[in-house]
């Protein structure tokens, strides 16, 4: 108990975060995640291995309870169960899965030796399998004696495992036999306390806060961060990120003792499998073991009200480099099974550095400036943010005329030439649907999300209210955006700054129009398209099957899936603001997923982002491929229009 306390005490030191919202769904997280093993099960094999065990271990919970009263009185059943048949049948089944789950774990660890185990704690790893070998065979044995006995309630048939073992002590005295109970109960609950002992001072403290951090985990969607409060005229006293690490929040701290040491979150990071030094898994060990290096101190210190050391996070426990590598896509909370969330601990680093350490990448500088001066990140003049419209008779919105959708083009297709085509595409087909919409034009500014994943938090809000207050202005309730990156920061950012809005992504309302007969895909495609799953439109916010379904429905064009799609697509590189860095360490990620969509044998890489389109097209072109990088609206258009030039296309529009 006093271990657990200090455990608790260790939390509590993290700053506060709202985590009771939202019990139905926390609930459910509860059921799905832990109980259900959903994450873990995707992959058959290890997904097995632990839900035998943890599945077991539930189930062997009924016979702690009868052994703990057997001390007592050997006649003692569970109160409204007993000893019954079906229950003897399911602790037995479960015990032998259990020891299956053992099996295949060492299989997995020794046999296979897996990537991903590097760094893991693997010696105390096995001493906890062997902790779990030991419950289960003491348990075994005390119902073989049992059963030998005659003193089983339970049918020796419906126990086979145990009947099994039985036949040992059949032919032994009936002293000799109560002996071997004696010992095999007293082993059984001596076992159980050594490892309930154990394990808080273990590194496998997941086995007892896993389901108490996916409780606690992020109910709203992944791609939504959390907002600082700033106080603009007393900085000092603000919390600008996280310096130490008492500048994590509870939560953060809570992940620390929560991980596995699995590696699947390091099997999936982009950066990781690029040659990169960041190593998800890595970093949540990093700062838990500094959390109980330096914990007991600071606890100290705080209760005699005296100074502590104030160890920096960044250089000391986590490199810099680490925290510049992070694409922020999301691929490790998505894999880790107990809900982790990296990207948060990462981006709370960032807002140290930038904001109070004014330290980021040289390159990064000219986005923040650009950002500061021009509102845009490519330094653009905001007056010709619509040049991009000239020539298709958009509607720029005033103040309180909105129309039915407001199209937020974004700054990558407002100023760079591979995107405007995407926003131009978009347009001839809302034109061609006969949807009323308008654009902002000049008076549209970044949405902020480079500045705020670079950890800039305090212009990210500056351009956040600015951009609230002129869509509050003009009245508008829906907004579709062709930027994954602009859709999740409008949907799921800005209420908090008092902008709530029906946001869509581009492809969201184009599988609308489709599916209503409003746009109708007529002229064939006659190519392999193989689809890249923006992470901001994916795995932060679940769009996967409407870039598809608008696809599937234009003549002549197949559809192939590389190895990594859906919740386990591969970053393009761009996301956490990577797309204004350097890449100077190992293999780029834009080549690495380029050279996957190539081996599909694609003619077609098709997006559904800007940036994607920016990244996958460099990486296509350094290649030296003829694959063809297009957006989902591309495609669509060829097909809608077919071969009209884009004059005789406009003119078909405004006639219909």
């Amino acid at each position: 108990m006093q271990r657990a306390y200090f455990l608790f005490r260790l939390v509590t030191l993290g700053r506060p975060t709202r985590r009771i919202d939202d019990l139905p769904e926390r609930l459910e997280k509860e059921a799905v995640v832990v109980f259900g093993q959903r994450k873990l099960l995707q992959r058959l094999g290890p997904g097995l291995m632990h839900a035998f065990i943890f599945w077991g271990f539930l189930v062997l919970l009924t016979t702690i309870v009868e052994v703990g009263g057997e001390v007592f009185d050997e006649t003692f059943a569970i109160p409204w169960i007993g000893r019954t048949g079906w229950l003897g049948f399911v602790q037995d089944l479960f015990a032998g899965l259990v020891l299956v789950g053992i099996g295949m774990a060492l299989y997995f660890r020794k046999v296979r030796r897996e990537e991903r185990f590097a760094g893991s704690h693997l010696e105390e790893a096995d001493f906890i399998l062997v902790m779990i070998f030991g419950v289960i065979l003491t348990l075994v044995f005390l119902n073989a004696t049992k059963i030998a006995m005659g003193a089983n309630e339970s049918p020796a048939a419906w126990t086979p495992l145990s009947n099994l073992v039985a036949p040992l002590f059949e032919t032994m005295s009936e002293s000799t036999q109560r002996l071997f109970r004696q010992t095999f109960l007293w082993s059984h609950i001596a076992v159980i306390l050594g490892f309930l002992s154990y394990i808080p001072f273990s590194k496998h403290l997941h086995i007892i806060t896993s389901a108490i951090n996916v409780f606690f985990s992020k109910t709203k969607p992944m791609g939504k961060l959390e907002t600082v409060e700033i106080d603009v005229d007393n900085l000092e006293d603000s919390r600008l990120g996280a310096a130490t690490i008492e500048d994590l929040t509870w939560k953060e701290m809570l992940d620390t003792y929560t991980c596995t040491e699995c590696g699947r979150c390091q099997n999936v990071c982009p950066a990781w499998n690029t040659g990169k030094p960041l190593n998800p898994k890595l970093l949540i060990m990093n700062l838990r073991d500094h959390l109980f290096d330096q914990g007991a101190e600071i606890l100290r210190a705080r209760r005699r009200g005296e100074e502590h050391e104030r160890i920096p996070l960044v250089p000391d426990i986590v490199d810099e480099e680490v925290v510049w590598d992070c694409t922020t896509c999301g691929a490790c909370m998505e894999e880790c099974p107990v809900n982790i969330e990296h990207v948060d601990h990462i981006v709370d680093m960032r807002r140290n550095l930038v904001m109070a350490e004014s330290s980021f990448p040289t390159e990064a500088g000219l986005l923040l400036r650009n950002l500061e001066s021009s509102k845009n990140p490519w330094g653009q003049a905001q007056a010709s943010r619509a040049e991009w419209a000239d020539d298709l008779g958009v509607q720029v919105v005033e103040d309180g005329s909105a129309p039915e959708y407001l199209y937020w083009v974004g700054c990558a297709s407002s100023f760079d030439d591979r995107s405007r085509k995407i926003a131009r595409a978009f347009t001839r087909l809302l034109q061609k649907a006969g949807v009323r919409f308008g654009i902002l034009g000049p008076r549209e500014l970044c949405n902020g999300d480079p500045a705020r994943r670079m950890g800039n938090e305090f212009l990210f809000q500056e351009l956040a209210r600015e951009n609230v207050e002129t869509l509050n202005g003009i009245g508008t309730r829906k907004i579709v955006a062709a930027c994954p990156h602009c859709f999740n920061t409008l949907r799921n950012e800005y209420p908090d700054f008092g902008g709530d809005y029906e946001v869509l992504h581009h492809t969201e309302l184009l599988a609308q129009l489709v599916d209503q007969g409003r746009l109708n895909p007529t002229e064939e495609v006659r190519a392999l398209l193989t689809y890249h799953d923006p992470c901001y439109l994916g795995r932060h916010n679940g769009v996967y099957d409407e870039p598809r379904s608008a696809l599937e429905e234009v003549p002549g064009l197949r559809m192939v899936e590389m190895e990594r799609h859906g919740k386990r697509g591969f970053c393009c590189g761009a996301g956490g603001a990577r797309m204004w860095m350097e890449e100077p360490i190992g293999k780029r990620v834009n080549m690495e997923r380029t050279d996957e969509a190539a081996a599909t044998g694609a003619d077609i890489l098709g997006v559904a982002c800007p940036y994607c389109m920016v990244m996958l097209d460099d990486g296509a072109k350094a290649k030296g491929s003829d694959m063809q990088v297009l957006d989902v609206a591309q495609v669509l258009e060829n097909s809608v229009f077919g071969e009209s030039s884009p004059a005789e296309a406009i003119a078909e529009a405004g006639e219909s």
